[in-house]
């Protein structure tokens, strides 16, 4: 039987170079490289939208507005990860992070990889029944949920982050 992997022995194969917050020098390089896994995520889920849209255009199918609607929604969460400042506004200068902190950021850390997986995953989804309206419909809703729900789990690290 095999040791089960902890969520930090996870990330660290998720994400490489990621130390798990173990050295006050490396709290940035370890939030940029977990930002940067999230927003490739991000992106890649982005471009399988934007495969949909063409050829949602092509059949002139009834979800192009919705697609287009979850495209935007996912440049502005991509943009929102990628281009928040290193430790959000500065945060590592500012909180004090003792273990139990950092072990619920490195929670909130994996959860967001979890759910960008799970976003490009519902991407790959919606894309690959554009010719189908019923289970398009289906589709563009379900990864709408999916957004929403790391729309908040973003909100929740961030203001984790900063200590409010």
């Amino acid at each position: 039987m095999g040791k089960e992997t902890s969520i930090v022995e996870k990330l660290e194969l998720i994400v490489p170079g990621f130390h798990g917050y173990k050295k006050k020098e490396l709290l940035r390089e370890d939030d940029r490289l977990i930002r940067g896994k999230v927003a490739d995520l991000l992106g890649q889920a982005k471009r399988e939208l934007e495969r949909a849209l063409q050829r949602c255009a092509m059949v002139n199918c009834q979800q192009l507005m919705g697609i287009e609607n979850l495209r935007k929604k996912l440049m502005m969460l991509e943009s929102r990860v990628k281009h928040a400042e290193a430790g959000y506004r500065g945060y590592f200068d500012r909180v004090k992070f003792k273990e139990k902190e950092l072990e619920r950021l490195i929670e909130y850390d994996a959860k967001m990889i979890e759910l960008a997986e799970e976003i490009l995953n519902e991407a790959k989804a919606l894309n690959a029944q554009v010719a189908n309206p019923q289970a398009l419909g289906m589709a563009v809703l379900n990864l709408d949920d999916k957004l929403v729900n790391f729309e908040e789990v973003l909100s929740q690290r961030m203001s984790f982050a900063v200590g409010e």
